[in-house]
């Protein structure tokens, strides 16, 4: 997926509909040009900061934003919007507002099974790997390892992406 596409793609829209109400139109068409307008960045940020004025909370402008932000190459602005979908993900489906505090599902099948729960993970994904990239590794390993708690089928692949850390560090030591 090109980054234009990255950011004019809302995500899964009844996955947005059956959370949040549903997008205006009005967004929608803003979101959908600031993806065609990738390449001209002040525009598309434009484009997004209107967006993010209508309608602060709907998942498809955090998600739009946090793409645009990752695509974009500014991944400290990248980590905030991926905090700010855990956010309203967190307040969606009823879970703790920290991370950290999340406990694992009832059941397996849950991370396959229910889509918000698996946009919370990618989110906590999004935001290790954003942590670690931005020079926090700690914090970044402690969310992937959240990240393996949540999901112990691996579906997400997070343990492969802390051990990829991990022995990155173990080499620069060497």
């Amino acid at each position: 997926m090109g980054a234009e596409e990255a950011v004019a793609d809302c995500g899964d829209e009844r996955l947005a509909e059956a959370h949040w109400e549903p997008l205006s139109s009005r967004s929608e068409a803003l979101l959908r040009a600031a993806g065609l307008s990738f390449c001209a960045r002040s525009r598309a940020e434009a484009l997004l900061r209107e967006a993010t004025q209508a309608e602060p909370h709907h998942i498809a402008v955090l998600i739009a934003n946090y793409r645009y932000t990752f695509y974009a190459g500014k991944l400290a602005e990248a980590r905030d919007w991926a905090l700010a979908c855990l956010s309203a993900v967190a307040e969606k489906a009823g879970f703790p507002k920290r991370w950290t505090l999340v406990c694992p599902p009832d059941r397996a099948e849950r991370s396959r099974e229910d889509p918000l729960f698996r946009l919370y993970l990618f989110a906590l994904k999004a935001y290790g790997y954003l942590e670690i990239r931005l020079g926090e590794r700690e914090t970044g390993l402690a969310a992937l390892r959240k990240l393996e708690e949540l999901d112990p089928e691996g579906l997400l692949r997070g343990k492969d992406l802390r051990r990829i850390v991990e022995q990155g560090q173990t080499e620069e030591e060497d």
